[in-house]
Formats: structure tokens, sequence, C-alpha cells
């Protein structure tokens, strides 16, 4: 997708709705950092197309691979400090990897129903999403499933359900 950020629509949904599988730091991490790639291209030393090895469902895979290191590192190196300003960090491992792979695979098959550079099974040739649904669809859907997240975020913090869902 052109802007990223319609990805963390369905991260937020999903995260919202599996608080005790899916780590939603990671999902949302995962759902967005595949479009390093396309930034490169855009703006700078990388050579088109724009939807290369990261938009597959391998490719993906590593990049969850490497968001689950960043988030469990972080989680850390800031745990100590966040618990001190009295948050809860509580979280488990297999949520962190979870949530980075969804969120990773969610962005390739959200990316396989608009272009047809993308191909989320390669190395097999072809797209079997492309066209799928239609782009309006596609955006409509990740604005919708970002506003429904939210809203379902918002009632799990206000029951403080929040800060115990990773245990």
């Amino acid at each position: 997708m052109p802007l990223t950020p319609f990805h963390l629509g369905p991260a937020v949904l999903l995260g919202s709705l599996a608080t005790r599988r899916l780590d939603l730091p990671a999902l949302c991490l995962g759902s967005v950092v595949i479009d390093v790639r396309a930034v490169l291209v855009i703006f700078g030393p990388l050579e088109p197309p724009i939807h290369g090895p990261l938009t597959t469902l391998p490719g993906g895979a590593g990049v969850a691979a490497a968001v689950t290191i960043a988030v469990l590192a972080g989680y850390e190196l800031a745990g100590p400090s966040i618990e001190r300003c009295g948050l809860d960090v509580r979280w488990s491992r297999s949520s962190v990897v979870a949530g980075a792979l969804v969120g990773a695979w969610s962005h390739v098959v959200l990316d396989a129903m608009l272009y047809a550079d993308a191909r989320p099974l390669a190395p097999l040739a072809g797209n079997p999403l492309l066209g799928l649904l239609s782009p309006t669809v596609v955006y409509a859907g990740c604005v919708l499933a970002g506003g429904v997240g939210i809203g379902l975020y918002w009632l799990h913090s206000a029951r403080g359900e929040i800060g115990r869902a990773h245990v």
C-alpha cells in the first residue's frame, strides 16, 4: 500500500481481538516494517520492483524474525524502566513471535491483493490473490478494521485488561 499506516488497521484489530496470543507492538511493527524496501525504491538506492523479496511469505517470515529479536530486546531493555513508572509490561516470547509473524504476513497478503509485482508465494511464479478484492474494499476494510481495533483496545484498557493480557 502506498501509505503503510493502512496496514496498522488490521494489525490493531487482530491485536485487540487476540490480546492473549498476539503482542500488539510486535504485530504493528511487523505489519509496517516490510515497506522499508518500498521506501528505498521510491526515495533511494534500490531499483524496482517496489514489492520485492520482503513481500513474500518467506520474506515476511524473515522480517518477522528480525522484528521478534528487536521487540524482545526492547522489552528486556525498557522493561525495568517501564515497571518503575507503575506500568505492567508482562509479555511472552510466543506472543511476540506470533504477533510479528501475523503482522508481516498480513502485510504480504494485503499487498498481494493490490499489486501485480507482489509475489506472495515466491519462489513460485504468479500471484493468486491479485484482484481478489478491489482496492477500494481493501483500503476501506483497513480503515474500518483500525477504527474497530482502536475501540476494542480502548475497551480492554478501560477494563484494566491490557497489562495482564500477555501473561
